[in-house]
């Protein structure tokens, strides 16, 4: 049973969630365990709508001596994730100190769960191993969190007995008088990071886009999203690349967890699913331009990407996707597209998104509509399941955490996930031995910021076993990237689009490099 919280307001005074967060809960030292879903502030104009809130955590609850953290295997997710939600319910009939009743998390749970978690849901093949020292599901209930409400500007604390609140409420009070509040988004310390690894080599990725689009050819599939990863090693940790990240590409879903296994860094800009008083919402995102140069560029390249019949066609094609996603735990008549083909900002990209809605049927909760969405169509392709069967083929290793979701479950059934695309893993080398830099071993690149590609600034270059060895006393750093591969997709050109995505991620380490 799920004890319930104390709760606590105070004035927020244009604090961001980053800055709370280092005040109350980031730890010092590792394994620890802390969360941040934080959304920028101040707002940005362009997506004001899904800024409101940032939530951040620290350790998990101990009860019985036990603390109350779970990473349970693929095959066990969602029956654990319905108890937790049984239990939940079962504690809260208690009368605790309330809330606003429309907050979006009043306690529960936070925790991810990664791409692999869909051999849970559908039977398809196991070709391929993850390297990655990250479980495919983790989960916990925190001691102590913080709400913030960045439109009201109202800071909630919360706690599980009424002296935790008293500390949370001195340790801000403790950063206040010290002038200790503000986040240095580029810490200067000395940081050193290599050049990033791809562990698909391009002519690699070419082939597999080209078989891709054979199997369009032959009616197997409409759609594919096709990804690389690649690693580096850096000084940095990942909460000073978290901070580099946020700076570069603030974005309404992002994420950092400090955990026993390493750091999850997220500036993702999309929702996968997210559900409040029954009301079920999910946002993809599928087309993309670069920012232009100048404020008329940019202007010219928005109406380039809303008139290219292409991408209109695939986002349109997604969204329907969604819409049947939705359609199989909603009321029949109620899932609508509320926002479609609108152009969302980032740093370096801008994106085409809709966004859907929908009443989840009586008989179904929110773990239905977990298995009804996930993964994002956007990060797979249509049919789904088709699309996931082909990845398991053409992509080197399993994606892990990438693309999957992070988020919290809410005791009350609500539910916020992200899907995990602008992100990056971070762990230590020395715990690593080198598995995941072996995968690459046969076709891997390295990319450097000279500029002759007339496509992007990233350009091939052999990596060698001594710039790998070097490093070993250093953390190791992964990201993943793709491009939406369709009947009529240019090989080259999907290679250069995955890696421009990847150019925010990248400037935070070069960032931290050249401080």
């Amino acid at each position: 049973m799920t004890k319930p919280w104390y709760w606590r307001s105070l004035p927020l005074e244009k604090r961001t969630g980053s800055e709370v967060f280092a005040a109350l809960f980031r730890p010092t030292a590792a394994p620890a365990i802390a969360t941040l879903l934080e959304s920028p502030y101040p707002t940005p104009i362009d997506h004001s709508q899904l800024n409101q809130y940032s939530i951040c955590a620290g350790a998990p609850r101990i009860v019985d001596g036990i603390p109350q953290m779970w990473t349970p295997e693929v095959g066990e997710v969602f029956r654990f994730l319905e108890k937790l939600l049984q239990q939940g319910v079962a504690g809260h009939e208690e009368k605790f100190t309330s809330p606003a009743s429309d907050l979006p998390f009043t306690g529960g749970w936070l925790g991810w769960l990664g791409y692999d978690v869909a051999w849970e849901i559908e039977q398809l093949p196991r070709n391929k191993i993850d390297p990655l020292p990250f479980p495919i599901a983790f989960w916990y209930e925190p001691d102590c969190f913080a709400v913030l409400d960045h439109a009201q500007q109202i800071l909630w604390l919360a706690a599980s007995d009424a002296s935790g609140l008293d500390e949370l409420e001195n340790k801000l009070a403790k950063k206040d008088a010290g002038k200790e509040f503000l986040v240095s988004p580029c810490p200067r310390i000395p940081v050193s990071s290599s050049l990033p690894l791809f562990l698909t080599s391009q002519a690699d990725y070419e082939t597999a886009v080209n078989q891709v689009k054979k199997y369009i050819q032959a009616g197997d599939i409409f759609q594919a999203n096709l990804s690389l990863r690649f690693q580096a090693f850096t000084s940095a940790s990942g909460w000073e690349i978290y901070q580099a990240l946020q700076k570069i590409n603030p974005s309404p879903f992002a994420s950092y967890w400090q955990t026993p296994w390493g750091e999850l860094i997220s500036c993702s800009p999309e929702r996968l699913v997210m559900l409040q008083n029954r009301q079920a919402e999910t946002r993809p995102i599928a087309g993309t331009r670069s920012r232009g140069v100048t404020p008329e560029q940019d202007i010219q390249l928005a109406q380039d990407l809303l008139s290219n019949t292409k991408e209109r066609a695939e986002h349109i094609m997604l969204v329907d996707l969604e819409r049947n996603d939705l359609g199989r735990v909603c009321e029949w008549g109620t899932v609508a597209v509320d926002e479609l083909l609108t152009i969302e900002r980032y740093s370096h990209v801008m994106h085409l998104v809709s966004n859907i809605k929908g009443t989840l049927k009586g008989e179904c909760n929110t773990i239905d509509l977990i298995r009804a969405t996930f993964p994002g169509g956007t990060i797979t392709g249509c049919p789904k399941v088709r699309c996931m069967e082909i990845i398991e083929e053409l992509e080197p290793v399993r994606r892990s955490l990438f693309y999957g979701s992070c988020g919290y479950l809410d005791w009350r059934g609500y539910l916020d996930l992200n899907i995990l695309i602008r992100t990056l893993l971070l762990a230590p080398a020395s715990q690593q031995g080198g598995g995941a830099g072996e995968a690459g071993e046969a076709g891997g690149v390295n990319f450097s910021s000279s500029s002759s590609s007339p496509h992007s600034r990233l350009i091939p270059q052999r990596s060698t076993e001594r710039s790998r060895r070097s490093h070993s006393a250093l953390n190791i750093v992964w990201g993943q990237v793709g491009a939406g591969i369709v009947a009529d997709s240019d090989p080259e050109r999907e290679w250069y689009e995955s890696l421009h995505k990847a150019q925010a991620q990248l400037a935070a380490l070069k960032m931290l490099d050249n401080q």
